[in-house]
């Protein structure tokens, strides 16, 4: 072998573990808009939710934000594709909350109404690959 397909071969070594060490080479990942609404516009206590900080990596971190919270909330996320998208809030008082996960602001992935005044409601969705 010559000098030409030696490092022909280590450059192609070098590219390949370049894109093993990527989880999700492409960057594939989904615009998420989580919404939480309630009856009489109260507040929530506590909001958790699935956000991916980085869209080139396979992992989703859960975020949280601590009220009192004002109803109706929406927060704005990306989410790597093949993760779960998901949202849980807990109202203040007996609020009957409805949560809600978007595709690009507009398309319906989840929703789902609370069991009861007071209750926290969840919604999640795994997002295609």
């Amino acid at each position: 072998m010559d000098i030409r397909g030696v490092v022909g071969t280590v450059v192609l070594c070098g590219a390949l573990v370049g894109v093993a060490g990527c989880s999700n080479p492409t960057g594939k990942s989904w615009a998420i808009t989580y919404e939480v609404t309630g009856q009489d516009n109260g507040t929530l206590a506590k909001v958790g939710y699935a956000n991916s900080p980085d869209r080139y990596k396979d992992e989703v971190a859960q975020q949280s934000v601590q009220g009192p919270v004002g109803v109706p909330w929406k927060q704005d996320v990306v989410v790597t594709a093949g993760q779960k998208a998901e949202i849980t809030a807990t109202p203040t008082g007996g609020l009957t909350l409805t949560c809600r996960i978007l595709l690009d602001a507009q398309r319906e992935l989840a929703r789902a109404t609370a069991p009861g005044p007071g209750q926290p409601v969840s919604c999640a969705k795994t997002t295609d690959s």
